[in-house]
């Protein structure tokens, strides 16, 4: 699916993006549609995520998640990819506010400031839209099945199947 995403376009660098950071962080899709810029931090070994509020912090005391950087192939790499979405964002001007943005079809983005009561803040139904867009895009079979908790479930299963933990990845 990564290997849909164009990366000379905001809607590629935004979904690659997206996908890895929810693999890696093993997110609910409403916790990446909730994540602030000021709540990423990038360095050279991964990146850090401030995860504010979730299902399972209904208080809101926050937690940390990191995700490994993956110099493999720098395709595939989150600390790669959340750096050029935040380049692509800084070129659009935008410094702060949500991580993940609706772009039009032009790649521009949509101002949704009064449209809706997330303002400027994605849904987790979009996050899921752009997931199930990009199975469509890669050709995979049930395609409109794919849902973004499966990148979830999926990251949770490799691990698990590598012999780890995936209650250690994430939160």
């Amino acid at each position: 699916m990564v290997d849909t995403c164009d990366l000379r376009t905001p809607a590629g660098l935004r979904d690659r993006c997206a996908l890895l950071v929810v693999r890696g962080a093993l997110n609910r899709r409403i916790e990446l549609a909730d994540l602030d810029i000021d709540d990423v931090d990038v360095e050279d070994a991964g990146v850090d995520l401030w995860i504010a509020y979730s299902k399972t912090d209904q208080e809101g005391k926050g937690e940390s998640a990191f995700i490994p950087a993956d110099l493999a192939d720098p395709r595939y790499d989150p600390v790669a990819a959340v750096r050029d979405w935040l380049r692509c964002l800084h070129r659009m001007d935008v410094h702060d506010g949500p991580l993940m943005r609706a772009l039009t079809s032009k790649g521009r983005l949509q101002n949704r400031a009064a449209a809706t009561a997330r303002g400027d803040y994605v849904t987790g139904d979009a996050l899921g839209d752009w997931v199930r867009h990009r199975a469509y895009l890669a050709g995979l079979p049930g395609w409109h099945l794919v849902t973004s908790h499966g990148l979830r479930r999926g990251g949770a299963q490799e691990i698990a199947d590598a012999g780890g933990d995936p209650t250690q990845q994430g939160r």
